[in-house]
């Protein structure tokens, strides 16, 4: 049985710290860039987006977060989160620094991230942007756990 906890936890999960944490091992180069963007769920999450962090190298995605060791080719990638690059924010690891300084928090920054239905998501300019949501001070303390 699939608990709205464990649905939570994977939309959620630590990849915002796990990006985070990944591009300032790059710091100075600038072929490597931590990317938010909206991905589409897959298995119990199937039907709706929800904001992801990854970082990009070249023609390849790292994603190191819930633990994992993910590297693949790009187009693989954004083909299977059915990602647009017009829904992305893209970082070198110097304006991540500032943003995580600014913001104290490891992100999402300029997009709002939250889960919705694969059809809703915002795409028109006067859409984004509208809210500015902060991360509840309990999901922070997980993440810096």
């Amino acid at each position: 049985m699939i608990k709205l906890k464990h649905i939570l936890t994977e939309a959620m999960g630590d990849c915002y710290q796990a990006g985070g944490r990944l591009i300032m091992n790059f710091f100075g180069d600038k072929n490597h860039k931590l990317v938010h963007g909206m991905v589409n769920g897959q298995g119990a999450l199937s039907g709706k987006r929800y904001g992801h962090c990854w970082v990009e190298s070249r023609n390849t995605v790292m994603d190191h977060s819930n633990g994992r060791k993910l590297e693949v080719p790009t187009k693989v990638y954004y083909a299977l989160g059915n990602i647009k690059k017009n829904q992305c924010k893209y970082y070198t690891p110097e304006q991540a620094a500032k943003f995580m300084t600014k913001k104290k928090h490891w992100g999402p920054w300029e997009i709002a991230g939250g889960v919705v239905m694969a059809e809703e998501i915002p795409d028109a300019k006067g859409e984004i942007g509208k809210k500015k949501q902060r991360i509840p001070n309990d999901i922070l303390d997980k993440l810096n756990d």
